[in-house]
């Protein structure tokens, strides 16, 4: 697995365990929803500054977001929030 990737998965595990879907996740970052959507698919590059703006959003340190072990927790997740709300 790559960083960028651990990096997105852990972003989405975040934002599901604080029961957010990508446009309410959107609206707190001001990124588009589009670049969430591959930034937690680990499909971009990120910049220091982004990273750090997703780790205060979630009220964490930048390196919890580099954890491969919750990002492999991220892995079996839903692939979508209001899946997950329904259980």
């Amino acid at each position: 697995m790559t960083l960028t990737q651990i990096i997105g998965l852990n972003v989405k595990w975040y934002r599901y365990q604080n029961k957010m879907t990508q446009e309410q996740y959107v609206q707190k970052t001001k990124f588009k929803k589009a670049y969430l959507s591959v930034i937690e698919s680990g499909k971009v590059n990120l910049t220091c500054k982004n990273i750090d703006i997703l780790a205060k959003s979630f009220c964490i340190p930048p390196e919890l977001l580099c954890n491969e072990k919750t990002a492999r927790l991220a892995m079996k997740l839903p692939t979508r929030l209001d899946q997950y709300q329904k259980e």
